[in-house]
């Protein structure tokens, strides 16, 4: 008989599903039944406490509590600035009234700096059509004469870089003779 095989003849014996052996001495008999006996008493407690653990649940509500804080919650009217159903602190319902009052204040802001940016605008109408149009043309010869201007300024940045580049390339193709020979030549 192998191992596993015995350990579970000893469990389906303490379970009293299989016969103790029969030719066994008195003594054998007494050891094994109180064994079994002993095995028994742990198994027993060990479900009672298994048991115990499996009985520890929340305790539920009253059936007629809860149709009645079902009842109110279903009262409610989603649409109302109240607190979220079901909250049981106001930290929530605190925080959705200060995101409230912030998204007021910046959209009051937005539109005090939009009514300031638009004070002294005027709507063209055909009453001050002429005007507006040569309004509009000065504004166009301004930034035509703007632009002009910037190009006229780069192109003159571009040939002073030119000229240094120049003269850098020739510095660098200089050696010291070379160099010497032009100081002579210059004071000569």
């Amino acid at each position: 008989m192998s191992v596993p095989q015995a350990k579970t003849k000893t469990k389906a014996r303490a379970k009293g599903k299989v016969p103790a052996q029969t030719k066994a001495s008195d003594s054998d008999v007494q050891s094994a039944s109180e064994a079994e006996s002993d095995y028994d008493e742990l198994a027993r407690t060990h479900r009672q406490e298994l048991k115990a653990k499996r009985s520890k649940k929340p305790k539920l509500a009253e059936p007629a509590e809860f149709a009645d804080a079902l009842t109110s919650i279903l009262a409610q009217d989603p649409r109302t600035p109240q607190a979220p159903i079901m909250a049981k602190n106001q930290v929530r319902a605190q925080q959705i009234k200060e995101e409230k009052l912030n998204y007021r204040a910046r959209k009051a802001l937005v539109e005090e700096r939009r009514l300031l940016m638009s004070k002294d605008r005027v709507v063209p109408t055909l009453e001050n059509f002429d005007h507006e149009r040569r309004l509009r043309k000065t504004a166009t010869r301004g930034v035509i004469k703007l632009f002009n201007v910037v190009r006229a300024q780069q192109t003159e940045l571009d040939q002073i870089n030119e000229t240094q580049n120049l003269q850098a390339e020739k510095v660098a193709e200089m050696s010291k003779s070379k160099f010497l020979d032009l100081l002579k030549a210059k004071t000569s």
